[in-house]
Protein backbone atom coordinates (compact mmCIF):
# COMPACT_ATOMS: atom_id res chain seq x y z
CA UNK A 1 0.00 0.00 0.00
CA UNK A 2 1.34 3.43 -0.95
CA UNK A 3 2.18 5.60 2.03
CA UNK A 4 -0.23 8.50 2.37
CA UNK A 5 1.47 11.84 1.72
CA UNK A 6 1.42 14.37 4.52
CA UNK A 7 -0.78 17.36 3.68
CA UNK A 8 -2.14 20.14 5.88
CA UNK A 9 -5.30 21.62 4.40
CA UNK A 10 -6.88 25.01 5.02
CA UNK A 11 -10.01 26.60 3.58
CA UNK A 12 -8.16 27.74 0.47
CA UNK A 13 -4.81 25.95 0.45
CA UNK A 14 -2.88 22.71 0.66
CA UNK A 15 0.49 22.70 2.41
CA UNK A 16 2.86 19.78 1.80
CA UNK A 17 6.55 19.06 2.51
CA UNK A 18 8.59 19.09 -0.69
CA UNK A 19 10.45 16.02 -1.92
CA UNK A 20 14.23 16.16 -2.33
CA UNK A 21 13.71 16.41 -6.09
CA UNK A 22 11.39 19.40 -5.70
CA UNK A 23 13.90 21.14 -3.45
CA UNK A 24 16.65 20.57 -6.03
CA UNK A 25 14.42 22.15 -8.70
CA UNK A 26 13.85 25.17 -6.41
CA UNK A 27 17.61 25.55 -5.98
CA UNK A 28 18.26 25.40 -9.72
CA UNK A 29 15.45 27.83 -10.54
CA UNK A 30 16.34 30.44 -7.91
CA UNK A 31 18.31 33.52 -8.94
CA UNK A 32 18.96 34.51 -5.31
CA UNK A 33 22.20 33.37 -3.68
CA UNK A 34 20.54 33.73 -0.28
CA UNK A 35 17.62 31.49 -1.23
CA UNK A 36 19.91 28.96 -2.91
CA UNK A 37 21.95 28.74 0.27
CA UNK A 38 18.82 28.37 2.43
CA UNK A 39 17.28 25.66 0.23
CA UNK A 40 20.61 23.83 -0.01
CA UNK A 41 20.85 23.79 3.77
CA UNK A 42 17.28 22.45 4.01
CA UNK A 43 18.07 19.70 1.49
CA UNK A 44 21.18 18.74 3.40
CA UNK A 45 19.12 18.42 6.58
CA UNK A 46 16.57 16.22 4.79
CA UNK A 47 19.30 13.92 3.48
CA UNK A 48 21.27 13.80 6.72
CA UNK A 49 18.30 13.24 9.04
CA UNK A 50 15.48 11.57 7.05
CA UNK A 51 13.48 10.69 10.18
CA UNK A 52 13.07 14.42 10.86
CA UNK A 53 12.94 15.63 7.24
CA UNK A 54 9.56 17.37 7.69
CA UNK A 55 11.27 19.77 10.11
CA UNK A 56 13.96 20.60 7.54
CA UNK A 57 12.05 20.56 4.25
CA UNK A 58 10.30 23.58 2.79
CA UNK A 59 6.54 23.02 2.59
CA UNK A 60 4.97 24.12 -0.70
CA UNK A 61 1.76 26.12 -0.47
CA UNK A 62 -0.71 25.63 -3.33
CA UNK A 63 -4.26 26.84 -3.90
CA UNK A 64 -6.98 24.19 -3.77
CA UNK A 65 -8.97 25.66 -6.63
CA UNK A 66 -6.30 25.32 -9.32
CA UNK A 67 -3.14 23.91 -7.67
CA UNK A 68 -1.32 27.22 -8.18
CA UNK A 69 1.98 27.43 -6.28
CA UNK A 70 2.03 30.58 -4.14
CA UNK A 71 4.94 30.18 -1.72
CA UNK A 72 6.64 28.11 0.96
CA UNK A 73 6.67 27.67 4.69
CA UNK A 74 9.30 25.84 6.72
CA UNK A 75 10.54 24.94 10.15
CA UNK A 76 14.22 25.55 10.81
CA UNK A 77 15.13 22.12 12.10
CA UNK A 78 13.58 19.57 14.46
CA UNK A 79 12.21 20.21 17.94
CA UNK A 80 14.86 21.30 20.42
CA UNK A 81 14.06 22.09 24.06
CA UNK A 82 10.33 22.03 23.15
CA UNK A 83 10.89 24.77 20.54
CA UNK A 84 10.63 24.93 16.76
CA UNK A 85 11.18 27.99 14.58
CA UNK A 86 8.94 28.81 11.64
CA UNK A 87 9.64 30.80 8.49
CA UNK A 88 7.49 31.62 5.45
CA UNK A 89 7.38 33.41 2.14
CA UNK A 90 4.53 34.16 -0.26
CA UNK A 91 5.07 35.23 -3.88
CA UNK A 92 4.77 38.99 -4.24
CA UNK A 93 1.81 38.79 -6.63
CA UNK A 94 -0.11 36.77 -4.02
CA UNK A 95 0.48 39.12 -1.08
CA UNK A 96 -2.36 41.02 0.57
CA UNK A 97 -4.87 38.16 0.26
CA UNK A 98 -4.49 36.68 3.74
CA UNK A 99 -2.74 33.55 2.49
CA UNK A 100 0.27 33.86 4.79
CA UNK A 101 -1.85 34.31 7.91
CA UNK A 102 -4.01 31.33 6.94
CA UNK A 103 -0.95 29.16 6.31
CA UNK A 104 0.85 30.13 9.53
CA UNK A 105 -2.27 29.50 11.61
CA UNK A 106 -2.70 26.05 10.08
CA UNK A 107 0.92 25.05 10.47
CA UNK A 108 1.24 26.23 14.05
CA UNK A 109 -1.81 24.13 14.92
CA UNK A 110 -0.21 21.18 13.13
CA UNK A 111 3.08 21.68 14.98
CA UNK A 112 1.32 21.82 18.35
CA UNK A 113 -0.17 18.44 17.50
CA UNK A 114 3.33 17.08 18.14
CA UNK A 115 3.63 16.37 21.86
CA UNK A 116 7.15 17.81 22.24
CA UNK A 117 6.34 21.19 20.66
CA UNK A 118 5.39 23.77 23.30
CA UNK A 119 6.83 26.96 21.80
CA UNK A 120 6.97 28.17 18.19
CA UNK A 121 9.36 30.99 17.44
CA UNK A 122 9.71 33.29 14.44
CA UNK A 123 12.15 36.07 13.60
CA UNK A 124 11.65 38.99 11.24
CA UNK A 125 13.80 41.73 9.83
CA UNK A 126 13.44 44.91 11.94
CA UNK A 127 11.76 46.87 9.14
CA UNK A 128 9.41 44.09 8.03
CA UNK A 129 6.26 45.29 9.74
CA UNK A 130 4.02 43.29 7.39
CA UNK A 131 5.54 40.02 8.62
CA UNK A 132 5.32 41.19 12.22
CA UNK A 133 1.62 41.99 11.81
CA UNK A 134 1.01 38.51 10.40
CA UNK A 135 2.63 36.95 13.46
CA UNK A 136 0.58 39.15 15.76
CA UNK A 137 -2.63 38.11 13.97
CA UNK A 138 -1.63 34.49 14.58
CA UNK A 139 -1.21 35.07 18.32
CA UNK A 140 2.57 35.47 18.48
CA UNK A 141 3.94 37.94 21.02
CA UNK A 142 7.26 39.86 21.04
CA UNK A 143 10.08 37.87 22.66
CA UNK A 144 13.22 39.95 22.47
CA UNK A 145 15.80 39.97 19.71
CA UNK A 146 16.96 37.07 17.55
CA UNK A 147 19.81 36.74 15.07
CA UNK A 148 17.73 38.18 12.21
CA UNK A 149 15.81 40.82 14.17
CA UNK A 150 12.76 40.95 16.45
CA UNK A 151 11.77 37.50 17.72
CA UNK A 152 8.17 36.43 18.36
CA UNK A 153 6.86 33.37 20.19
CA UNK A 154 3.60 31.43 20.28
CA UNK A 155 2.94 29.20 23.30
CA UNK A 156 0.89 26.02 23.10
CA UNK A 157 -2.44 26.43 24.94
CA UNK A 158 -2.87 24.28 28.03
CA UNK A 159 -5.56 21.62 27.85
CA UNK A 160 -8.56 22.35 30.10
CA UNK A 161 -8.68 18.98 31.85
CA UNK A 162 -11.26 20.16 34.40
CA UNK A 163 -13.82 20.82 31.66
CA UNK A 164 -13.05 17.53 29.94
CA UNK A 165 -13.33 15.45 33.09
CA UNK A 166 -16.41 17.34 34.23
CA UNK A 167 -18.17 16.08 31.08
CA UNK A 168 -16.77 12.62 31.76
CA UNK A 169 -18.11 12.90 35.32
CA UNK A 170 -21.57 13.83 34.06
CA UNK A 171 -21.57 10.72 31.87
CA UNK A 172 -20.53 8.50 34.77
CA UNK A 173 -22.93 10.27 37.13
CA UNK A 174 -25.86 9.72 34.79
CA UNK A 175 -25.08 6.00 34.64
CA UNK A 176 -24.71 5.80 38.43
CA UNK A 177 -27.89 7.78 38.95
CA UNK A 178 -29.80 5.37 36.76
CA UNK A 179 -28.44 2.43 38.75
CA UNK A 180 -29.28 4.07 42.10
CA UNK A 181 -32.61 5.30 40.77
CA UNK A 182 -31.49 8.82 41.72
CA UNK A 183 -30.05 10.98 38.94
CA UNK A 184 -29.29 13.81 41.39
CA UNK A 185 -27.06 11.68 43.62
CA UNK A 186 -25.38 10.07 40.63
CA UNK A 187 -24.61 13.41 39.00
CA UNK A 188 -23.23 14.81 42.25
CA UNK A 189 -20.88 11.86 42.68
CA UNK A 190 -19.85 11.90 39.02
CA UNK A 191 -19.18 15.65 38.98
CA UNK A 192 -17.14 15.49 42.19
CA UNK A 193 -15.06 12.70 40.73
CA UNK A 194 -14.59 14.37 37.35
CA UNK A 195 -13.78 17.83 38.69
CA UNK A 196 -11.31 16.43 41.24
CA UNK A 197 -9.39 14.46 38.61
CA UNK A 198 -9.48 17.33 36.11
CA UNK A 199 -8.30 19.89 38.66
CA UNK A 200 -5.40 17.65 39.66
CA UNK A 201 -4.34 17.24 36.03
CA UNK A 202 -4.66 21.01 35.40
CA UNK A 203 -2.50 21.76 38.43
CA UNK A 204 0.16 19.29 37.28
CA UNK A 205 0.13 20.69 33.73
CA UNK A 206 0.55 24.26 35.01
CA UNK A 207 3.52 23.24 37.14
CA UNK A 208 5.14 21.50 34.18
CA UNK A 209 4.55 24.54 31.95
CA UNK A 210 5.99 26.89 34.58
CA UNK A 211 9.13 24.76 34.68
CA UNK A 212 9.45 24.85 30.88
CA UNK A 213 9.01 28.64 30.86
CA UNK A 214 11.72 29.01 33.50
CA UNK A 215 14.06 26.73 31.55
CA UNK A 216 13.40 28.69 28.37
CA UNK A 217 14.11 31.94 30.18
CA UNK A 218 17.41 30.55 31.49
CA UNK A 219 18.47 29.44 27.99
CA UNK A 220 17.67 32.86 26.50
CA UNK A 221 19.92 34.56 29.05
CA UNK A 222 22.91 32.38 28.18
Amino acid sequence: MKKKELCVKTKRMMIQPMSDEEIEIMIEASDSDELCSAYSEMLLGCERDPENRIWYAPWKITLKKDDTYIGTLSFKGPVKDNVVEIGYGILSDQEGKGYTTEAVQAMTQWAFGNANVVFIEAETEPENRASQRILEKCGFVPDGEGQEGPRFVLEKPLTNWTAIYMLFGISIGTALGTSFNSIGIGLSLGLCFGISIGAALDSSAKKDRKKLLEQRGDRKQK
